[in-house]
């Protein structure tokens, strides 16, 4: 959309309440994306770190916990972002459970 100022002081009101608008605009978190199915409490978050193994796997760390996902792991869903998040859990027995697995085209 072009819009056309006839004067200087209108150019200045535009661009103002367009400055506005945009500061106030909420931008999204990662976490209002995840699905409720796999996320309850803060489970969810982007990966810290990502190492792809020889055998295919991603070895996967968030939020301080570790998980291999296997390179033949079918349940992968679509990132918005393009980067990849897991869903994770940890069990009473200190294991680490893989809830979702999430990327981006590529990853």
């Amino acid at each position: 959309m072009r819009l056309r100022c006839t004067g200087r002081l209108c150019c200045i009101a535009l661009m103002a309440v367009w400055a506005g608008a945009a500061a106030q605009t909420p931008q999204a978190h990662a976490h209002d994306w995840y699905p409720l199915e796999c996320c309850g409490d803060r489970d969810c978050a982007p990966a810290d770190t990502v190492v792809r193994r020889d055998d295919g796997s991603y070895l996967v760390t968030s939020r301080g916990l570790s998980v291999a996902i296997p390179g033949d792991y079918h349940n992968w869903r679509q990132a918005p972002d393009g980067r990849l998040h897991v869903c994770l859990r940890q069990l009473r027995s200190g294991s680490v459970y893989l809830i979702c697995a999430f990327r981006g085209p590529g990853v």
